[in-house]
């Protein structure tokens, strides 16, 4: 963050234009330091969200990665091709299939977390303890403002 925008009365439209430019490169860096070469960032997000969710439609995952269906069944055929995702007959709509993580696929997800917790250690161990605080404070204030209650 610059120095102009830490200061306190920066304009909300520069705060904003600021935040915009470390949050889309930090999460571009946070990307890149995944254990896997073998998946890109879409595939990990797909494998992420069902190991959150525990199973989805084809279409819940390309409205939440904000793609085509199209484009959904190919990362699909793609992480099912690797073995990280299974599907399955949808128990209730037999027009429909469930997609679910398989244990690599699972174990993928859990070791690209411990990659990027470990680089983010590794940035965190390299500054002081009151910017330490700070991050802390900055990252509640980020998680009410923009991520909300989950």
């Amino acid at each position: 963050m610059s120095a102009e925008a830490g200061t306190p009365g920066v304009g909300d439209e520069q705060l904003a234009a600021e935040l915009r430019r470390v949050l889309l490169v930090s999460s571009r860096v946070l990307r890149s330091h995944t254990a896997s070469d073998e998946v890109s960032a879409s595939q990990y997000s797909v494998l992420a969200y069902l190991e959150r969710s525990g199973e989805s439609t084809p279409g819940a995952l390309a409205s939440f990665e904000h793609v085509s269906p199209p484009v959904m069944t190919r990362i699909l055929a793609r992480l099912e091709e690797a073995g990280l995702v299974a599907r399955s007959a949808h128990p209730q709509d037999g027009r429909q299939v469930l997609v679910s993580l398989t244990a690599t696929g699972s174990e993928l997800v859990r070791r690209g977390r411990e990659e990027r917790d470990e680089w983010l250690r590794g940035r965190i161990g390299e500054i002081t303890d009151e910017e330490r605080r700070t991050l802390g404070e900055a990252v509640a204030i980020l998680r009410r403002t923009l991520v909300g209650p989950r």
